[in-house]
């Protein structure tokens, strides 16, 4: 029995192996520099046994976006339960949300297809990111019970101001150091959820 349970796992742990060298490349030299042979080199492996796991760079791409994805919809539900207000909520998320683009922004870029990160697969088809969006969208309904029509538009309005602004900071961090983008961050984003009142 442990023989067989083995192999599955041994093809998820290079499974794991090929995304992380891919992201570890990209943090070192950026998106432009990760390619399937350049991550096969990295693992001393041949790129068809690295296409086995993904058909292409695309693929590779879609699943670090949805394992980011993932990862803020579980920070997210996280937040639903430590808090009750829902304005405090809408708030923690925001900052959940700069943090992870702080912290990582490599898959960041993926998600979003930033600075040469391009993922020709559509980010609208992703389950992972409707999840995030459901999530954001319901605290938005809890403390402003309105029709979809209009809770969908505040949610762009939400994502527009905290993707654009952390957008912004990736882009100008050599001008600006991170620290002063996030408290700019940090007010303009109080003040969109206590205008939503």
């Amino acid at each position: 029995m442990e023989t067989i349970e083995r192999k599955p796992r041994s093809r998820e742990n290079a499974r794991a192996g090929i995304l992380g060298t891919a992201k570890a490349i990209a943090r070192r030299e950026g998106w432009q520099a990760v390619s399937i042979r350049k991550i096969a080199d990295a693992i001393e492996y041949s790129a068809p046994i690295v296409y086995e796991y993904f058909d292409s760079k695309d693929v590779l791409l879609n699943e670090i976006r949805n394992e980011g994805f993932r990862h803020l919809h579980q920070e997210y539900e996280r937040i639903v339960k430590l808090y009750r207000d829902p304005e405090k909520r809408l708030y923690e998320i925001s900052l959940i949300q700069w943090e992870f683009a702080r912290q990582q922004p490599e898959i960041y870029q993926v998600m979003y297809n930033l600075d040469g990160a391009y993922c020709t697969i559509p980010v609208d088809q992703s389950e992972a990111m409707q999840a995030v969006s459901d999530v954001v969208s319901a605290t938005i309904f809890s403390f402003i019970p309105k029709a979809k029509e209009s809770i969908q538009r505040l949610y762009f309005e939400w994502w527009s101001v905290s993707h654009g602004m952390i957008t912004l900071a990736m882009l100008l961090k050599d001008q600006q150091p991170l620290d002063k983008s996030e408290q700019v961050y940090r007010e303009a984003m109080r003040r969109f959820v206590r205008g939503l009142r």
